[in-house]
């Protein structure tokens, strides 16, 4: 039992610190969360991924395996070095008390999975006194079997408490499941319009990609399945064949990025269908921009759109998870189906129709005065209050 001057001690689980929306919030979280009461520590399965270096240094890192940016680049030595990783994994996943005795230094007072991929592995904590918080980072409507809807939401029923990035995802479990969680939460995922706004003139190599004055379509997410951005490859090169020029920069990385590149290339479209890859700061390409889209296929609540809105540009999305929560449909931006047909006329209504875009864009200017910040710290730290009293 803490007594009243002792700190609560928080332990959060990550997979790792690649760059994505969950870890930006959860690194988001870290910074700003007040620690005059709280004592955080984050505990990584795999050190890698580009944010590793952005952690607080008032958060205690506890790293269960080296990142694979550490391993050897000979071939033969680096499957080895991976291979009994993956087994060192697999060991602890397998005996949860070889993770008490060599990783659980400490007694935590609460633990929380900041992800889906993280549900299991807190649920299996070696410290079963620990209250159990799952916090909700991804949506529930879109097709179940792939996202294993079923199985998160009944590892979320043991958790003490749920925290929901978006509204309209809490009521997607209670309108698909019929579920009410009897405590949860509803905190959306925050941004920071100054240091967006002040990082977005930082001098950057992506003026090169915009010497010819074309209409730019931009838009930050990872290459990978269900983002949508094979679909606009397809819309991109049916608008241009209808005399509608225009550019489309993708900002971000994943499996599917070189692949589409090739596609791309593949259809003469390589010059105006720009894959730029990973940025530390993608601010720049959205700010030389006239419009964000994201056409992607299930999202929970993308801080990218909030991002975009804050730099004056408006948003071409597709209404998913909590994006209605963000984008006013018709007045900062559009909100589109996830289907081909629909993206082609979202896309086409923008790109001829500049009374409209010029009202959007307008709209979208002042679209900084619906994010505040600072207050949903305070409820996260007094949520951690809440929980640790009821726990003890």
């Amino acid at each position: 039992m803490n007594t009243e001057k002792s700190k609560i001690k928080v332990l959060f689980r990550v997979r790792s610190l690649e760059m994505g929306g969950v870890v930006k919030a959860l690194i988001d979280i870290l910074q700003h969360l007040p620690k005059d009461r709280l004592e955080i520590t984050v505990m990584v399965n795999l050190f890698q991924g580009e944010l590793k270096n952005d952690l607080p240094k008032d958060v205690k890192l506890i790293k269960i395996a080296r990142g694979k940016e550490s391993y050897s680049s000979i071939s033969f030595l680096n499957k080895i070095q991976l291979g009994i990783r993956l087994l060192k994994l697999r060991m602890l996943d397998t005996f949860p008390f070889l993770l008490g005795k060599l990783y659980y230094r400490e007694k935590y007072d609460i633990e929380i999975a900041f992800g889906r991929a993280e549900l299991e592995m807190v649920l299996k904590s070696p410290q079963k006194h620990s209250k159990k918080l799952g916090w909700v980072h991804w949506e529930f409507s879109h097709a179940p079997e792939v996202n294993k809807s079923d199985l998160l939401v009944s590892q979320l029923e043991k958790f003490d408490h749920v925290v929901f990035c978006s509204d309209n995802v809490r009521k997607q479990v209670k309108e698909i499941y019929g579920i009410e969680f009897a405590s949860y939460s509803v905190f959306p995922n925050v941004i920071h319009p100054e240091e967006i706004l002040l990082r977005s003139k930082e001098n950057k190599e992506e003026s090169l990609i915009f010497t010819e004055d074309l209409f730019t379509f931009s838009s930050v997410g990872r290459v990978k399945n269900g983002k949508g951005y094979p679909l606009l490859l397809e819309i991109h090169k049916e608008l241009l064949e209808i005399g509608l020029r225009h550019r489309i920069v993708i900002v971000g990385d994943g499996d599917k990025l070189e692949e589409l590149r090739k596609k791309a290339k593949d259809w003469n479209v390589s010059d105006t269908f720009l894959l730029v890859g990973n940025q530390q700061n993608p601010f720049p390409y959205l700010l030389r921009s006239d419009c964000f889209i994201l056409p992607t296929q299930s999202e929970a609540y993308p801080l990218s759109v909030k991002e975009a809105l804050v730099l004056g540009i408006p948003a071409v999305v597709t209404d998913v998870g909590g994006v209605s929560e963000i984008v006013t449909d018709g007045t900062d931006g559009i909100l589109m189906k996830y289907d081909k047909l629909d993206i082609f006329q979202k896309m086409k209504k923008v790109l001829s129709d500049p009374e409209l875009y010029l009202q959007l864009k307008k709209e979208a200017s002042k679209s900084v005065s619906k994010f505040e910040t600072d207050e949903i710290y305070k409820q996260i730290e007094q949520l951690f209050l809440n929980l640790n009293i009821h726990g003890e």
